[in-house]
């Protein structure tokens, strides 16, 4: 599998005159939102030979399990894909018995992916988008259309 990919000028920062360079950025094949859980219901479901309403109610199942796991103050981890945490915060206070429980509330919501999953998608390839597809003409030089082509005739675009 690979990940597509776009290139994105980022600016300067430093110095607003000079032009900033150029990054490979994520391309999201969707406006929000991704795989739901029925689509994820059913590529789970054709992997495993479960029904698709049993991995849609799981998945549901999970996620209300996790939500009551996490407002108890556990942490929940799930072997092979990851951990989820709560920070928790408030405003700053002169006393300690200043900070009672109605002034604080959850900050973040953390998940840190498995180490074994990191390293499986570190591996993945990535592959970018035509240029042509989203660049402005003036900055499409011939040998960019001729790498391209190039690549639409191999069939790698």
């Amino acid at each position: 599998m690979s990940i597509p990919y776009l290139v994105r000028q980022k600016k300067n920062l430093l110095n607003k005159k000079k032009s900033g360079l150029w990054y490979a950025v994520t391309h999201k094949l969707q406006k929000r939102g991704g795989v739901n859980e029925k689509e994820l219901g059913h590529l789970v479901a054709m992997r495993g030979g479960f029904s698709r309403g049993v991995v849609e109610g799981v998945l549901t199942a999970i996620s209300e399990v996790i939500e009551t796991e996490l407002s108890k103050g556990e942490s929940v981890t799930i072997r092979e894909f990851g951990s989820f945490h709560l920070a928790l915060g408030s405003e700053g206070y002169e006393h300690p018995a200043d900070v009672t429980p109605g002034k604080v509330q959850v900050s973040k919501l953390y998940f840190v992916p498995d180490r074994n999953l990191m390293q499986r998608l570190k591996k993945t390839k990535a592959f970018r988008i035509p240029l042509s597809s989203y660049l402005p003409a003036e900055l499409l030089t011939p040998e960019i259309l001729e790498e391209e082509r190039k690549m639409e005739e191999q069939g790698l675009l």
